[in-house]
């Protein structure tokens, strides 16, 4: 049954700090969803400004469903689908301490919101998995986050759980000190089994993409990667990378720039219609992942060191390949 409601709210203590969709879905009585779904239409002010899914409220901020807008009561006892790219994302712990989450993020899944996504993403998951790390960290839209993942990209990534673990993981990828160590499958012969990419990275003028500079230039931030080969294949090569600073796409687009560019990226692709570039887009997701992770505990100081097996993609596309041309 659909019914009319105007109504208004005012944060007290006990909700300071909540997301505005459970805050909303509380006093409703509807899912998070339906909840989520009216802010993203419009339908609520915080302080009488249109506010994003995410946001953080604070103690005495004023929550208004407008006038006219209206909310399916009945959706407490049912909910209505979301789409699956704004459903809660499933969260793979490969371990969890009083002070810390490490997790192996799925390809697909957004870490966190952004102008073309508010909902659906690790975010969220976290949240529903540990309400209070919503308070933690710098950003009210990046609870407990101090580095990412791609949302094409899988792999490990650790979340802090309490201010001081946040504080002190955030000062170890400040200095580089966690060791990263990635898998990808290319396009083409790697000529060198071992190499440095220091290509700087700018933002390129094409929308959604980074871009490589020679590293004598001053545009854009110094970027550091390390690969090695692992395997040669006929027109493709399997690597291992390990990553001495943190740039948006810094592993594809530094591939990119030596003319590798990662099976499965769209984004970052060599020019001109090349059969292996088309085989190469073909497969089933960007074939890079974050395999390895180390970092000193932050209440301990022991190494904390986490690996995972390559997902089962990297087997599959590798059995299509051809052995190297002698």
């Amino acid at each position: 049954m659909m019914k009319h409601m105007k109504n208004t709210w005012n944060v007290d203590a006990d909700a300071d700090r909540q997301r505005l969709d459970i805050f909303l879905a509380g006093k409703l009585g509807v899912s998070r969803s339906q909840a989520a779904k009216s802010i993203k239409n419009g339908e609520v002010t915080v302080n009488d400004k249109k506010a994003s899914v995410h946001k953080f409220l604070n103690t005495g901020d004023k929550v208004a469903l407008l006038e006219g807008q209206t909310i399916d009561a009945a959706g407490a006892k049912h909910d209505t689908p979301v789409p699956e790219q704004h459903a809660t994302p499933y969260l793979k712990i490969i371990d969890e301490t009083d002070d810390f989450i490490v997790l192996d993020k799925q390809s697909g899944v957004l870490v966190h919101p952004d102008d073309k996504q508010e909902i659906g993403t690790l975010v969220d998951a976290l949240v529903a998995h540990y309400p209070k790390i919503a308070k933690i960290g710098e950003d009210p839209e990046r609870p407990g986050i101090m580095h990412r993942l791609d949302k094409e990209v899988s792999g490990l990534m650790v979340v802090a759980k309490k201010q001081d673990a946040f504080d002190h993981l955030k000062k170890q990828f400040a200095e580089h000190s966690v060791d990263k160590k990635y898998l990808a499958l290319v396009q083409g012969s790697v000529s060198q089994d071992e190499g440095d990419i220091k290509f700087r990275i700018a933002r390129s003028s094409t929308k959604g993409r980074m871009a490589s500079r020679p590293a004598n230039e001053e545009e854009g931030k110094a970027a550091w990667t390390h690969y090695r080969v692992l395997r040669r294949f006929k027109n493709a090569s399997l690597l291992e990378l390990w990553i001495f600073s943190g740039r948006t796409h810094q592993i594809r687009a530094h591939l990119l720039a030596l003319g590798h560019p990662v099976f499965g990226d769209t984004l970052y692709t060599l020019r001109g219609a090349k059969s292996i570039t088309q085989k190469a887009r073909k497969t089933p997701r960007l074939m890079l992942q974050c395999v390895h992770l180390a970092f000193k505990d932050p209440t301990t100081g022991e190494l904390r060191t986490y690996e995972i097996p390559p997902v089962s993609e990297f087997d599959a596309v590798i059995a299509k390949l051809k052995p190297p041309s002698a």
